[in-house]
């Protein structure tokens, strides 16, 4: 039971701090940069983590769940003294792919350890919400650091916000490492072939269902620094609209766990064109429902991809998609709304589309065996 517990907290950790340091320089890309610059900064993070979770998915399945997210750690802690001590725009470009390279590969180490700790819970929704968490939180972190920099006139040194990173990243190994090694009995010599080969139909249809919940995340959480108000200000409302998926997280997994991963999903996707349709003409209400939509589609996530996969490529599959689909949704809707003056509302229509889709070819995987 220790160990568990120490493998869930470890885990958490972890995963706050990857995801605060990606959200952090996701934030200061869009506006702290020069246009250009800052859109490939911004881009490079999500191909880093596309890359992050062939490399590290390919570690955990055939190798060990534990030495892929120590390994992970390791990366972020070493990366993160490399530009504290060495800045500039070359090492931030440095570190905003290996970074990603390091998230992609956690996120899915983390996710399928709980699930596969905790596999014989009829909560597993419920708990591996809790991880979730860890990305509001960090948003929180992340907004509130933007805050503290641009009141104390500091926003330039941002980099010394990365000293918290190397802390809980050696914290977090120290709370990983003793946990028993989730060793793949039965692995698959090439994971990412062998899932595409025999599962791909699953991989698409989880792409499409998280491309939704990553274009609303960083449209409410990025692109939002673009608006002409101050950056305090701003920091502040992505506060509060990201404060209330502390207690929607969990609840949306735990509904998950009741009414199924599928409707939980489609309530997200339908809130979030409502959210999208609000965000130009009051920013604030659109904020509030985009934070709620994206709850709804991001909570039974975590739960559902891990129980979509077969156990010998599933570290691989699962990550594979979700990092993926936060390219073609995270990366580009952002990208496109600051490159262009296309509506929120225009751009967040085809996503839903396609994830409305996806959902109904899935079966539903609440109270499977896994």
């Amino acid at each position: 039971m220790k160990s568990s517990l120490a493998l869930l907290i470890g885990s958490l950790l972890l995963t706050l701090i990857q995801w605060y340091s990606f959200f952090l320089i996701s934030q200061l890309s869009l506006f702290l940069f020069p246009i250009i610059l800052g859109v490939i900064i911004f881009i490079l993070g999500f191909i880093g983590r596309a890359l992050g979770s062939i490399v590290f998915g390919y570690i955990g399945d055939k190798i060990s769940r534990k030495l892929s997210v120590i390994l992970t750690a390791l990366t972020l802690l070493i990366i993160s003294v490399l530009l504290i001590v060495l800045y500039n725009y070359y090492t931030v470009i440095f570190y905003r792919f290996l970074q990603g390279l390091s998230l992609g590969g956690e996120w899915g180490g983390a996710s399928t350890l709980i699930i596969e700790t905790y596999s014989g819970s009829k909560f597993r929704g419920f708990i591996a919400s809790i991880v979730q968490l860890s990305v509001p939180i960090a948003i929180i972190m992340s907004s509130f650091t933007i805050f503290l920099f641009s009141v104390l006139h500091l926003i330039e040194e941002w980099r010394f916000a990365l000293i918290l990173s190397v802390i809980i990243s050696i914290v977090s190994i120290f709370l990983v490492k003793n946990m028993e090694d989730k060793t793949n009995k039965s692995y698959s010599r090439l994971p990412l072939i062998d899932a595409i080969r025999n599962d791909w139909k699953n991989i698409l249809n989880a792409i499409g269902i998280k491309i939704s919940e990553s274009a609303n995340f960083y449209i409410f959480t990025s692109y939002i620094f673009t608006q002409p108000i101050p950056a305090n200000i701003l920091s502040i409302i992505v506060l509060i609209s990201i404060s209330i998926q502390l207690i929607l997280l969990p609840f949306f997994g735990y509904l998950s766990d009741i009414i199924g991963r599928r409707l939980v999903i489609l309530i997200g996707a339908m809130l979030m064109l409502v959210g999208a349709y609000f965000f130009p003409l009051r920013l604030f209400i659109g904020e509030i429902l985009l934070s709620v939509s994206d709850s709804a589609l991001y909570a039974p996530q975590a739960s559902l991809f891990t129980e979509l996969f077969n156990r010998k490529y599933r570290f691989t599959a699962s990550n594979f998609s979700y990092q993926i689909a936060s390219i073609i949704g995270g990366s580009i809707a952002p990208a496109v709304l600051r490159a262009t003056n296309y509506n929120v509302l225009t751009v967040c229509i085809p996503y839903v589309v396609i994830t409305i889709i996806c959902l109904s070819l899935i079966r539903e995987t609440k109270g499977e065996n896994i």
